[in-house]
Protein backbone atom coordinates (compact mmCIF):
# COMPACT_ATOMS: atom_id res chain seq x y z
CA UNK A 1 0.00 0.00 0.00
CA UNK A 2 1.75 3.63 -0.99
CA UNK A 3 1.61 5.93 1.00
CA UNK A 4 -1.26 8.47 1.62
CA UNK A 5 -1.92 12.35 1.83
CA UNK A 6 -4.62 14.83 3.23
CA UNK A 7 -5.30 17.55 1.19
CA UNK A 8 -8.14 20.16 1.79
CA UNK A 9 -9.45 21.75 -1.22
CA UNK A 10 -12.43 24.02 -0.96
CA UNK A 11 -15.96 22.62 -0.70
CA UNK A 12 -18.22 23.30 -3.23
CA UNK A 13 -21.13 21.66 -1.38
CA UNK A 14 -21.57 24.42 0.93
CA UNK A 15 -24.14 27.15 0.37
CA UNK A 16 -22.90 29.71 -1.99
CA UNK A 17 -22.85 32.49 0.75
CA UNK A 18 -20.34 30.08 2.76
CA UNK A 19 -16.97 29.07 2.29
CA UNK A 20 -15.57 25.69 3.66
CA UNK A 21 -12.92 23.48 3.18
CA UNK A 22 -13.09 19.65 2.60
CA UNK A 23 -10.93 17.02 3.48
CA UNK A 24 -9.34 14.40 0.40
CA UNK A 25 -7.20 11.66 0.91
CA UNK A 26 -4.77 9.81 -1.40
CA UNK A 27 -1.28 8.56 -2.80
CA UNK A 28 0.89 11.18 -4.82
CA UNK A 29 0.00 9.38 -8.07
CA UNK A 30 -4.01 9.53 -6.68
CA UNK A 31 -3.42 13.52 -6.33
CA UNK A 32 -1.42 13.93 -9.77
CA UNK A 33 -4.25 12.01 -11.26
CA UNK A 34 -6.42 15.01 -10.28
CA UNK A 35 -4.53 17.91 -10.95
CA UNK A 36 -3.63 16.50 -14.56
CA UNK A 37 -7.12 16.01 -15.36
CA UNK A 38 -7.92 19.68 -14.20
CA UNK A 39 -4.70 21.12 -16.16
CA UNK A 40 -5.77 18.85 -18.93
CA UNK A 41 -9.47 20.51 -19.35
CA UNK A 42 -9.53 23.94 -20.70
CA UNK A 43 -12.65 24.97 -19.52
CA UNK A 44 -11.45 24.50 -15.48
CA UNK A 45 -7.28 24.37 -15.78
CA UNK A 46 -7.93 28.71 -16.19
CA UNK A 47 -10.00 28.40 -13.02
CA UNK A 48 -7.88 26.52 -11.03
CA UNK A 49 -4.53 28.14 -12.38
CA UNK A 50 -3.82 29.33 -7.98
CA UNK A 51 -3.47 25.26 -7.26
CA UNK A 52 -2.25 24.39 -10.15
CA UNK A 53 0.64 26.81 -9.38
CA UNK A 54 0.73 25.51 -5.57
CA UNK A 55 1.46 21.65 -6.90
CA UNK A 56 3.72 22.78 -9.41
CA UNK A 57 6.18 23.98 -6.26
CA UNK A 58 5.29 20.67 -4.80
CA UNK A 59 6.66 19.23 -7.98
CA UNK A 60 9.83 21.22 -7.99
CA UNK A 61 10.52 20.14 -4.62
CA UNK A 62 9.43 22.57 -2.09
CA UNK A 63 7.55 20.55 0.08
CA UNK A 64 6.18 22.03 3.08
CA UNK A 65 4.01 24.30 1.21
CA UNK A 66 0.85 25.56 2.26
CA UNK A 67 -2.31 26.70 0.66
CA UNK A 68 -5.40 29.13 0.59
CA UNK A 69 -8.72 27.61 1.18
CA UNK A 70 -12.10 29.25 2.22
CA UNK A 71 -9.69 31.99 3.32
CA UNK A 72 -7.22 30.12 5.48
CA UNK A 73 -3.77 29.39 4.91
CA UNK A 74 -3.64 25.40 5.59
CA UNK A 75 -0.96 23.02 4.61
CA UNK A 76 -1.06 21.51 1.36
CA UNK A 77 -0.54 17.47 1.58
CA UNK A 78 -0.45 16.31 5.24
CA UNK A 79 0.98 12.71 5.75
CA UNK A 80 -1.89 10.58 6.70
CA UNK A 81 -1.60 6.56 7.99
CA UNK A 82 -3.88 3.38 6.83
CA UNK A 83 -5.22 1.68 10.12
CA UNK A 84 -7.20 -0.58 7.28
CA UNK A 85 -8.44 -1.20 4.48
CA UNK A 86 -12.03 -3.52 3.04
CA UNK A 87 -14.27 -3.35 0.00
CA UNK A 88 -18.00 -3.58 0.00
CA UNK A 89 -19.83 -4.33 -3.09
CA UNK A 90 -23.60 -3.52 -3.17
CA UNK A 91 -26.13 -4.56 -5.86
CA UNK A 92 -29.49 -3.50 -7.27
CA UNK A 93 -29.20 -0.75 -4.68
CA UNK A 94 -31.50 2.73 -3.83
CA UNK A 95 -31.12 5.44 -1.24
CA UNK A 96 -31.92 8.88 -0.12
CA UNK A 97 -28.92 11.67 -0.06
CA UNK A 98 -29.90 14.74 1.65
CA UNK A 99 -28.19 17.58 -0.29
CA UNK A 100 -26.98 20.76 1.87
CA UNK A 101 -30.36 22.95 1.40
CA UNK A 102 -32.07 19.39 3.18
CA UNK A 103 -33.94 18.24 0.15
CA UNK A 104 -33.78 14.54 -0.91
CA UNK A 105 -33.02 13.02 -3.82
CA UNK A 106 -33.45 9.61 -4.09
CA UNK A 107 -30.69 7.91 -5.69
CA UNK A 108 -29.91 4.44 -7.42
CA UNK A 109 -27.58 2.68 -8.80
CA UNK A 110 -26.80 -1.39 -10.77
CA UNK A 111 -23.86 -1.68 -8.26
CA UNK A 112 -22.19 0.14 -6.22
CA UNK A 113 -17.93 -1.06 -5.85
CA UNK A 114 -16.07 0.65 -2.90
CA UNK A 115 -12.77 0.67 -1.31
CA UNK A 116 -12.83 2.49 2.49
CA UNK A 117 -9.78 3.31 4.10
CA UNK A 118 -9.78 4.15 7.93
CA UNK A 119 -7.16 6.48 8.14
CA UNK A 120 -5.54 8.52 11.37
CA UNK A 121 -4.21 12.06 10.07
CA UNK A 122 -3.20 14.69 12.98
CA UNK A 123 -4.70 12.89 15.75
CA UNK A 124 -8.13 12.77 13.73
CA UNK A 125 -9.64 9.75 12.91
CA UNK A 126 -11.73 8.73 9.58
CA UNK A 127 -13.07 6.10 7.74
CA UNK A 128 -12.79 7.19 3.68
CA UNK A 129 -14.70 5.86 0.82
CA UNK A 130 -13.85 5.92 -2.69
CA UNK A 131 -16.30 4.52 -5.08
CA UNK A 132 -17.13 3.52 -8.20
CA UNK A 133 -20.98 3.20 -9.19
CA UNK A 134 -22.89 1.42 -12.27
CA UNK A 135 -25.80 3.19 -13.93
CA UNK A 136 -26.12 5.59 -11.51
CA UNK A 137 -29.66 7.21 -11.50
CA UNK A 138 -31.52 10.27 -9.57
CA UNK A 139 -35.38 11.29 -9.34
CA UNK A 140 -36.29 14.24 -10.88
CA UNK A 141 -39.36 16.84 -9.89
CA UNK A 142 -41.69 14.73 -11.83
CA UNK A 143 -40.60 11.46 -10.00
CA UNK A 144 -39.03 10.12 -12.82
CA UNK A 145 -35.18 8.92 -12.67
CA UNK A 146 -32.84 10.75 -14.94
CA UNK A 147 -29.07 8.98 -15.21
CA UNK A 148 -26.31 10.93 -14.58
CA UNK A 149 -23.87 11.49 -17.34
CA UNK A 150 -20.99 13.12 -15.78
CA UNK A 151 -22.20 16.71 -15.28
CA UNK A 152 -20.81 17.27 -11.68
CA UNK A 153 -21.25 20.14 -9.68
CA UNK A 154 -18.38 19.54 -6.94
CA UNK A 155 -14.49 20.07 -6.57
CA UNK A 156 -13.23 19.83 -10.66
CA UNK A 157 -12.78 15.71 -11.71
CA UNK A 158 -13.14 14.73 -8.21
CA UNK A 159 -15.77 12.75 -10.13
CA UNK A 160 -15.40 11.01 -13.67
CA UNK A 161 -18.04 9.45 -15.54
CA UNK A 162 -17.30 7.05 -18.10
CA UNK A 163 -20.48 5.09 -20.01
CA UNK A 164 -21.69 3.56 -17.65
CA UNK A 165 -19.75 3.92 -14.49
CA UNK A 166 -19.31 7.16 -12.55
CA UNK A 167 -16.67 7.04 -9.63
CA UNK A 168 -15.21 9.15 -7.34
CA UNK A 169 -11.33 9.94 -7.20
CA UNK A 170 -10.39 10.26 -4.40
CA UNK A 171 -10.94 9.09 -1.20
CA UNK A 172 -13.86 11.09 1.25
CA UNK A 173 -14.72 11.17 4.91
CA UNK A 174 -18.16 8.61 5.91
CA UNK A 175 -18.07 8.91 9.07
CA UNK A 176 -15.43 10.70 12.02
CA UNK A 177 -13.90 9.21 15.17
CA UNK A 178 -13.30 10.40 18.65
CA UNK A 179 -10.10 7.87 18.67
CA UNK A 180 -8.02 5.27 17.70
CA UNK A 181 -10.48 2.28 19.25
CA UNK A 182 -13.17 3.53 18.08
CA UNK A 183 -11.81 3.52 14.42
CA UNK A 184 -10.61 -0.25 15.04
CA UNK A 185 -14.06 -1.12 16.59
CA UNK A 186 -15.72 0.75 13.35
CA UNK A 187 -13.74 -1.61 11.16
CA UNK A 188 -14.09 -4.70 12.83
CA UNK A 189 -18.08 -4.14 12.59
CA UNK A 190 -17.64 -3.22 9.30
CA UNK A 191 -15.73 -6.27 7.97
CA UNK A 192 -18.75 -8.33 9.42
CA UNK A 193 -21.72 -5.79 8.68
CA UNK A 194 -20.39 -3.34 5.31
CA UNK A 195 -22.65 0.14 5.76
CA UNK A 196 -20.94 2.03 3.31
CA UNK A 197 -21.97 5.99 3.17
CA UNK A 198 -21.89 7.81 0.10
CA UNK A 199 -22.82 10.99 1.42
CA UNK A 200 -19.75 12.52 1.01
CA UNK A 201 -19.23 11.51 -1.91
CA UNK A 202 -22.22 12.53 -3.84
CA UNK A 203 -21.38 15.81 -2.55
CA UNK A 204 -19.64 16.33 -5.80
CA UNK A 205 -22.11 15.36 -7.64
CA UNK A 206 -24.50 17.68 -6.41
CA UNK A 207 -22.65 20.49 -4.97
CA UNK A 208 -24.98 23.28 -3.29
CA UNK A 209 -28.22 22.11 -5.34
Amino acid sequence: MGRYFRLELDDYSTPSFVSAGKYYFGTLEDIDGLFQAIRNDENKAEHKQYILSVYDQFLAGEKKINHTVAFNEVPFLVPAKILGEDRSVLTDLSWEHMNTWDCPYVMKCDKAESTHLWISCQGQYFRCIQTKFANLQFDSFDKTFMKFTGHAWGYPHQIEYDEPYTRSRLWVMEKMFKNKAQALNDRINFMHAPDPIFNFVLEDVFGDG
